[in-house]
């Protein structure tokens, strides 16, 4: 009778020991998966970011880039942006103020020019508005390439009770004059602005979208 008892006993005792080891196997699966999906979320906000530094930029920094390519390349900064996305410029100037909804460089009824309006409830336009006629980098006379610090970048993806990725953005622009010096024939790299950009983005219909930001002036990129 004990003989049985023992055996009964100990094959409940390998079972219990193999469940646990098997739900904690479980655990650390689920673990592993989640640090995955979060790397892969934030590989594809570094491609939104790469992107928007790509687009903000000259491409043609000797001969200046024609109409045709600044209005594609504010296309392309503007795809990164949700349809009702709200960016708030923070500063003093005349086009300080809140850019809401997307909008089209050809369409004056999306893209109207800033209204100066600079109050906190006020509107000055639409980000197209923004980019079109305020953002330096796009306007058809500079030679702005905008550099971003690594290190300073940073993005916290997590999913929402609705099981919606969504993030923290935080990046930096600093932008640099690449004019030719005509003496030497290179690039004169001066410092032009410097500003951040801080807010949510959302994965909307598989592809992470800027959808709510401030920025204003940052100074030196300290680690």
């Amino acid at each position: 009778m004990k003989s049985t008892f023992r055996k009964t006993y100990a094959r409940s005792l390998v079972l219990l020991a193999v469940g646990i080891i098997a739900a904690i196997g479980v655990a650390h699966a689920d673990g592993w998966w989640d640090d995955y999906e979060q790397l892969a979320q934030k590989t594809e906000l570094e491609q939104l970011h790469a992107t928007f530094h790509a687009s903000i930029s000259v491409h043609d920094p000797v001969n200046l880039d024609s109409p045709a390519v600044i209005t594609q390349r504010t296309r392309d900064i503007l795809a990164l942006w949700s349809k009702d996305a709200e960016l708030t410029v923070i500063g003093t100037t005349t086009t300080a103020g809140n850019y809401i909804g997307n909008g089209d460089p050809e369409d004056p009824a999306t893209c109207p020019i800033p209204s100066l309006d600079t109050s906190a409830a006020g509107k000055q336009g639409t980000l197209c508005t923004f980019f079109k006629y305020v953002a330096g980098g796009l306007q058809p006379a500079n030679r702005l390439v905008s550099l971003s610090p690594a290190y300073k970048t940073k993005y916290v993806p997590v999913k929402d009770g609705d099981s919606q990725w969504k993030s923290s953005v935080y990046f930096e622009c600093h932008y640099f004059d690449v004019s030719l010096n005509p003496a030497t024939g290179q690039p004169f790299w001066t410092a032009k602005s410097h500003v951040y950009l801080s807010g949510e983005g959302k994965k909307i219909n598989g592809k992470w979208l800027l959808t709510k930001v401030s920025s204003a002036a940052v100074g030196i990129p300290i680690p």
